[in-house]
């Protein structure tokens, strides 16, 4: 019966969405509500309706701008089993149902990313780069340039096919020639005539699109001081330049021919108008990735306290010190005909509300998977996010954890439920208020991992134990108890895999490191607490198949140079 409900929401919220490449771009679309009455055409304005595409709701189910494709890229991993499944909006009983080129995964994520480059191409587009521009246009293009360097990161790693290990996907991969394809490159140059015949980007060209706008980016905003933690400002192109550098080493690393295929295109005519890599090896994407998330954490952050992590009012709601990046919802963003009272992150991932279904009416609880629980150290504060199981329903552990219930509704909480995020000043209630928060999209803590993994690469093992060490020791253990005991270098990317998944845990991070490593998604196994329907293995050494996003078959309609990944609906691992 649960399913039979579920299916009927399903079909009820979901519906067809034009591609956004071909949408006519209003400036002042995404714009908060007073922003509005100050809509124009000129740079600033231009500039400010960015950070408002970042909030742009999807027609899915459960769909609610960025926040909520970070949802999706967290479900597509192991990190968000769910207690109950008939409100879980962002999982499915057939695994890998949801991805198909119809549903909403990709009927939202593609019109998303584009509406977003499309508002950064409007901007870029709007201020002519001379001797007379202003210091205050160009922070304004810096922006859009970060912003578009920002969301095509995203879409080169997720639409990128890679190996599955189920023939079926992969030989079409290979028959349809895909393999190394990321996404078409559209530019404030780019007609809507050439958006509907041009192809996917060779991943040698995309990178070197990406690096040019993070180059300009950082040079444009060089002394800028933004107004608040959803603009871009250098802090925050080191950062993506940090995660984009550790992409490439280890990809290159991996496969020396694509590094030599990156080298091959270095002095490529062709590309002239992209800035060159200027790489030889693996080992320089390393260096240069320590290099840049060291810069990032030098822009005033520093990773968040034990006091301001389990702050009941602000933690993990308010950009802080700790926070490059991050979506800003206000009141005024919110209106009931988007369904914003239940289509949010705090009513979705935080269990301490009564407007969305993560709460104790709906049940659709967010834990954290049991396994990467058990593996949390005593000594390592964060523990305490969750609820453990021998304190489940037990009043007496009710003060050891950090939550804005009263003891009596606190033991109704089922184990592993996370306590992580809260609605905003409190309020449980009004999601005009509780609702409108901030939500974190690349933290100071990110960097240092970054730096630690780089490091064990140009510098040795030894080089990068030390820096987790350090790092764990000084900010997220209490008894400076913890020691990095992996022998091996596979053995110290899966440790520090372990970290982000409890770092970063809801914030969407870990998907591209599942990716990036090749890491297998394991939910089936003794004591999981996902769903049954939910206990699929994907395979080890291989790139879990929901993770090749397939493009919209929207866009499919008005391109027909476009070759989509397979489809994975109904490819499952047996359980083991």
């Amino acid at each position: 019966m649960k399913r039979f409900i579920k299916n009927i929401i399903l079909l009820s919220l979901t519906a067809p969405v034009l591609t956004a490449c071909l949408e006519e771009a209003y400036p002042g679309r995404g714009f908060t509500q007073e922003q509005l009455f100050e809509t124009d055409n000129t740079a600033a304005a231009l500039s400010k309706a960015i950070p408002g595409a970042m909030l742009r709701m999807g027609k899915g189910n459960g769909h609610y701008g960025y926040a909520g494709l970070a949802m999706d890229r967290e479900t597509m991993c192991a990190e968000l089993p769910v207690y109950d499944v008939l409100y879980d909006f962002y999982q499915d009983e057939g695994f890998d149902r949801n991805y198909s080129p119809e549903y909403y995964v990709a009927t939202d994520w593609w019109p998303f990313y584009y509406e977003l480059i499309k508002k950064a191409n409007l901007t870029v587009g709007a201020v002519a780069i001379n001797e007379n521009t202003t210091a205050e246009e160009l922070a304004h293009v810096g922006n859009a340039l970060g912003y578009r360097a920002f969301a095509y990161y995203d879409m080169a790693f997720a639409y990128e096919y890679k190996k599955t290990g189920y023939g079926k996907l992969d030989e079409k991969a290979a028959i349809d020639k895909i393999y190394g394809l990321t996404v078409p490159i559209r530019t404030e140059s780019t007609t809507q005539q050439e958006a509907t015949t041009d192809r996917r980007a060779p991943f040698y060209v995309m990178y070197r699109f990406i690096m040019t706008d993070l180059d300009r980016a950082e040079k444009y905003l060089q002394g800028y001081k933004r107004s608040g933690a959803n603009m871009m400002d250098q802090g925050v192109i080191f950062g993506i330049k940090a995660r984009l550098w550790l992409q490439l080493g280890t990809r290159f690393e991996k496969n020396n021919d694509d590094l030599q295929m990156q080298l091959s295109h270095e002095n490529d005519e062709a590309l002239a108008k992209y800035n060159k890599l200027g790489i030889t090896s693996a080992n320089d994407c390393f260096k240069k990735a320590a290099q840049y998330a060291r810069l990032a954490i030098s822009e005033g952050h520093r990773p968040l306290t034990k006091a301001e992590w389990f702050n009941s009012t602000t933690g993990f709601n308010t950009a802080n010190e700790a926070w490059l990046l991050a979506v800003q919802i206000n009141s005024n963003d919110m209106t009931n005909g988007s369904n914003w009272n239940w289509k949010n992150y705090v009513g979705n991932m935080s269990s301490e509300n009564t407007f969305g279904v993560n709460n104790l009416e709906y049940k659709a609880f967010r834990m954290i998977d049991a396994g990467l629980y058990k593996g949390i150290e005593n000594g390592d504060w964060r523990k305490n996010t969750w609820i453990a199981p021998a304190d489940a329903g037990q009043t007496a552990a009710y003060s050891k954890y950090t939550t804005l219930y009263k003891s009596d509704d606190w033991v109704k909480l089922p184990a592993y439920t996370g306590l992580k995020f809260h609605p905003r000043s409190g309020e449980m209630k009004n999601y005009k208020v509780g609702a409108a928060v901030d939500i974190p999209l690349m933290r100071a803590e990110e960097m240092f991992l970054i730096e630690a993994e780089a490091k064990a690469h140009y510098e040795g093992l030894a080089a990068g134990k030390q820096a987790l060490t350090n790092y764990l020791n000084t900010y997220r253990y209490d008894d400076n108890s913890y020691q990095c005991t992996a022998t091996t270098m596979d053995a110290f990317n899966d440790e520090i895999l372990r970290q982000k998944r409890i770092e970063f845990w809801g914030e969407g991070i870990v998907f591209f490191d599942y990716k990036r490593l090749e890491k297998a998604v394991i939910r089936h196994y003794e004591g999981s607490n996902h769903p049954t329907d939910y206990q699929w293995n994907t395979k080890v050494g291989f790139v879990a198949p929901r993770m090749n996003i397939c493009i919209s078959h929207y866009e499919r309609q008005y391109n027909a140079n476009i070759v989509n990944n397979p489809d994975p609906s109904g490819v499952h691992e047996e359980k083991k």
